[in-house]
């Protein structure tokens, strides 16, 4: 873009005046590699819809090829492998972006349990249970697949163990603010971490309505009853 003459000057009379207008420099233009980030979690989202999309229609992990997944999303192969280098990395980001979901949908009770009370833990339960069921197609294909897979074994099993570090967080919180029993051990933590995990995998799609709302109060129960000290969080 060129310099452009002030118009304010020449309706005074007065002599053409040249405004300057600074041209953007590379520091201030996006480069190939910000793009590619900032594009990424539509990509992931798109390919995330695809593969569930083709698993639901009985297809395995193993046979979806990546040209499946783009024709799915709508995507080029190119773009693809702009972002992905091969399925395993793509696997690999989707489970990823699950397991996110599952952590924030927990809200307060991962964020600060230590000031929580039961219905915040119902709610975190609940939206755990909610991606469950979300996204139920493509964690029973991971969980049915692992047994004979490495990579899913690993990657569910990361999975696992990234909720149960959560989980163990929020009891050390709340012990440290003496609400819990004696027996509210990390151990515990892990093993409410796979119960709550069994119970969304057994139920899966059927995870709705008021069994869903069941299931809510039952593991609340469980949860709440194991882990908080009543007397001492009325005291």
């Amino acid at each position: 873009m060129v310099d452009s003459p002030s118009i304010s000057g020449r309706a005074r009379g007065k002599p053409l005046q040249w405004r300057h207008r600074p041209q953007p420099t590379a520091a201030h233009m996006p480069t190939r590699r910000a793009r590619k980030g900032a594009e990424r979690p539509k990509i992931e989202d798109r390919l995330l819809l695809a593969m569930e999309k083709l698993l639901a229609g009985g297809q395995g992990f193993g046979s979806v090829s990546v040209e499946q997944l783009t024709a799915a999303a709508g995507l080029a192969r190119a773009t693809f492998y702009l972002h992905f280098r091969d399925k395993s990395e793509l696997l690999t980001r989707l489970m990823g972006r699950v397991r996110e979901e599952i952590v924030a949908s927990a809200g307060l009770w991962f964020e600060h349990a230590e000031l929580a009370q039961r219905e915040d833990m119902r709610r975190a339960l609940r939206g755990i249970l909610g991606v469950y069921h979300k996204h139920h197609v493509i964690i029973d294909a991971v969980v049915i697949t692992a047994a004979g897979d490495p990579q899913l074994a690993r990657l569910w099993r990361e999975t696992l163990d990234a909720l149960s570090a959560e989980s163990r967080e929020a009891i050390q919180r709340l012990r440290q603010a003496g609400r819990t029993h004696a027996e509210a051990t990390p151990l515990l933590a892990d093993v409410l971490t796979w119960s709550v995990n069994h119970c969304a995998l057994h139920y899966g799609a059927a995870l709705r309505g008021a069994r869903l709302e069941k299931l809510v109060d039952t593991l609340t129960h469980v949860c709440w009853n194991a882990i908080v000290a009543e007397r001492a969080t009325a005291e």
